[in-house]
């Protein structure tokens, strides 16, 4: 961090009652009114007492802002530190403050030069006062002070040379630490020192951490709650898919081009369709395409649209899915799988917004947010040289990375009580209820399949159970014998692929060798069962 960079507009917070800065709490008050507060304190305790009580009141305040923007933010040198709190006044509208001159050097001697230019506090003081003979920025250099003793972590004193309330132009001050004033600071000290300002500083440094700490806690809470709530969970525990809904919510308002990653099942198109409710685009229904499920020739046609008699069968003109999309939202799930000759005309698509439909020569204007999908890693498909580095950067302007549900177990609960609701409604049952002797199956279980296969299974449980209550051996084998099993305790030794296989072949024998039923309760295609089953075999 670099002293110009700090901004009035970040680093205060205005909310109604209260104005803040980073976590300590501010008052705006009228300059004449303070001016008023100088002048009773004057006459009731005498000008070297009121010199003492504001000159250590500005001490205070440098300390405590040296603090707060040591906690806030981490400094390129100890230099910019220190000229942050001169930057603080300036912002803060106290005066306009310019270091002339300043330098550290070893052991601990420090020297600085300092200009205020229309100073608040000699203002102050002249309309109660008027002209005077002597320095009266009393707070000013106190603050100086206070701030870059902080900062050094030694004493430092500031002593006014110049001030505008007894004729000088501006105000100054020179700044040094202890030894190097020696006997010219004697007749001075006794205006700064305060007994416990360093431990009280110390004590408030702490206390605000502990009470940031806090509130982020409860905000953290409140907000996992609310979110839970918008999208129809009880509740949402998991920190890994509160992120996932943040990011989502920060990207929705805007068109930028999100790319969603993710194993299969985790629930990318539900998270898509979240992202585009909440979109300017709401209005224009979400047109979804699966590109892996669509041939090449047939995905080209469906999403770009094609001229009458352009190929065999094509017997009329043919609105493509973007054109369809025009104002909304188009979602291309397994994004993955499209060929290269697809993916250099969705590149265009990007880039130009304009697209032609086969067999067409002139181009069509199209206004389409793209979200994308892919179960894929596409970063090893573009070092294979079957994926496009330009298109995988164009769709991933914001990618997020949805964990899969084994990741997230403190959500299978909350989840599993929603996922029932929409089961009980579906398959219109009356309080569809699950015994709590399940609960410790379906937490311990990995999920391979994620949210789709739990919501697979529940089904299944749903379908098979007595009186609408499902216990446990209403679940499926694999699930409820996962614990059990002779290998479970090696399943994190192994690769991913010789889990999923494993697990395909569990499933398939739980489903009594039926592929329908077990891609079903997997939460993929017969035609990926299959696929997936060829690669078991083959090794």
């Amino acid at each position: 961090m670099r002293v110009e960079d700090l901004s009035l507009s970040e680093l205060v917070q205005f909310s109604d009652g209260e104005v803040t800065i980073g976590g300590r709490r501010l008052v705006l008050h009228s300059m004449d009114a303070f001016a008023q507060f100088r002048h009773d304190l004057i006459e009731s305790v005498g000008v070297d007492s009121a010199r003492t009580i504001l000159t250590r009141f500005g001490y205070f305040w440098g300390e405590a802002d040296a603090a707060a923007m040591k906690r806030m933010f981490v400094w390129d040198t100890l230099e910019e530190w220190l000229r942050a709190g001169p930057r603080l006044h300036t912002l803060q509208g106290v005066a306009r403050s310019h270091v002339v001159a300043l330098s550290i050097e070893e052991p601990g001697r420090f020297y600085c030069e300092m200009n205020w230019y229309n100073s608040g506090e000699a203002v102050e003081h002249r309309l109660q006062f008027g002209p005077e003979t002597h320095a009266v920025c009393w707070m000013l250099v106190g603050y100086a002070s206070g701030y870059a003793s902080h900062c050094i972590g030694r004493k430092v004193f500031f002593l006014e040379q110049k001030c505008a309330a007894k004729g000088d132009p501006f105000c100054s001050a020179v700044g040094k630490d202890s030894d190097s004033w020696g006997s010219e600071l004697d007749t001075m000290r006794r205006y700064f020192e305060s007994e416990d300002i360093a431990h009280t500083v110390k004590e408030l440094s702490e206390a605000l951490r502990l009470q940031s700490e806090e509130l982020e806690e409860h905000r953290r809470k409140l907000s996992l709650i609310q979110l839970g709530r918008d999208r129809g969970f009880a509740e949402i525990r998991s920190p890994a898919f509160q992120r996932v809904l943040e990011m989502a919510d920060r990207v929705a308002p805007y068109d930028t081009t999100v790319l969603l990653t993710g194993e299969t099942g985790v629930g990318k198109e539900v998270l898509a369709d979240h992202i585009h409710r909440l979109s300017r685009r709401s209005k224009v229904q979400m047109v979804t395409v699966n590109c892996g499920a669509l041939p090449e020739t047939l995905l080209d046609s469906e999403l770009f649209g094609h001229r009458a008699g352009s190929f065999t069968g094509a017997s009329e003109d043919h609105v493509g899915l973007f054109e369809r999309a025009d104002n909304g939202t188009i979602f291309l799930d397994e994004i993955g799988d499209i060929s290269q000759a697809l993916q250099v005309k969705l590149l265009r698509v990007l880039q130009s917004r304009e697209l032609m439909r086969v067999g067409e020569s002139r181009p069509r204007k199209v206004n389409v947010r793209v979200i994308a999908a892919t179960n894929r890693n596409l970063e090893e498909a573009i070092s294979a040289g079957t994926f496009r580095s330009d298109l995988f950067y164009r769709l991933g302007v914001v990618q997020i990375v949805v964990p899969p549900l084994r990741e997230r177990a403190s959500d299978i609960l909350p989840l599993s009580r929603v996922l029932l609701r929409r089961i009980e409604s579906r398959l219109d049952l009356q309080q569809l209820t699950m015994e709590p002797s399940c609960l410790d199956f379906l937490t311990s279980y990995p999920w391979p399949g994620n949210v789709r296969e739990l919501e697979n299974v529940l089904e299944r449980a749903a379908v098979m159970c007595e009186k609408n209550r499902i216990r446990p051996e209403d679940l499926p084998a694999h699930v409820t014998s996962w614990s059990d099993a002779p290998d479970h305790a090696l399943s994190a030794s192994r690769s991913l692929a010789e889990v999923e296989q494993h697990h395909i072949l569990r499933v398939l024998e739980s489903a009594g060798g039926k592929k329908v039923l077990a891609a079903r309760i997997l939460g993929i295609s017969t035609a990926t069962l299959w696929r997936k089953l060829k690669n078991v075999h083959a090794q």
